[in-house]
Parts: C-alpha cells; structure tokens; sequence
C-alpha cells in the first residue's frame, strides 16, 4: 500500500507499506501494517494493530467523535487521512481535537493537506 499526499503549495510525499492488512468485522477491522520506506516519517504505523471507529462505534478515548471521522484510532492518530478538509491548509480545530487531514511529522497536526490518496497494489 502507497500513501500519497500533496500540500497547498504543491509539495508532494509518499510513503509504502511492504505489508497492508485489514482484519474482517470479527475482528473490528483491525489495521496491520509494517516495513515503511519514503519521502516521509511513517506516522501511520502508530496506528497498526487497532480497530476500526466512528462516532457511532467510538473508541475508549473519544477520539472519533472529536476528530469528527471513522479511523484506526490509538490514542488518537499521527496520520489522519479521513479528517475534515481545509482550504489553505493551516486550521484552527472546531472540536476539542486537532481534525484536519494531517501527517503530523509532515506538516503537524494544525496544517491540513490538499489530498491524501491510498493505493493498494498486488
């Protein structure tokens, strides 16, 4: 799996997972990654061996609710793919908790990307 993302002055990041898993509902859809190499840090292995939430299924810490998206949430996240959109890119959070979309050891956790798209390759 290849994470692509692209801030609002063109700049452009990718990173690739050697290994990308996503356990059935039994299992809560829980994340397995590993072996990362890029142009970027790995942020999203943080979140590796989580399950799935959202703000109707929240995780213990609230943070699906507050980040206003469904993720594989640790505490909360380091990468945050699903967050809300914001033209421009630096935000200011309208809940309790940074909610952009984020690479946090990119950009941080107040600059919210242009895009981040995920691929998956055989």
């Amino acid at each position: 799996m290849t994470v692509y993302m692209e801030d609002f002055n063109g700049n452009r990041r990718e990173i690739t997972y050697q290994y990308f898993k996503v356990e059935g509902a039994d299992q809560s859809y829980r994340l397995s990654i590993v072996n990362a190499y890029g142009n970027v840090p790995d942020d999203l292995s943080y979140n590796s061996n989580c399950y799935f939430y959202t703000y109707d299924r929240p995780d213990p810490h609230g943070c699906a609710t507050q980040m206003t998206a469904g993720w594989w949430y640790n505490y909360c996240t380091l990468a945050h793919p699903n967050g809300q959109y914001y033209p421009g890119g630096q935000y200011t959070p309208t809940t309790g908790m940074y909610n952009g979309i984020f690479w946090k050891d990119w950009l941080g956790f107040g600059y919210s990307l242009r895009y981040i798209r995920m691929t998956l390759s055989y």
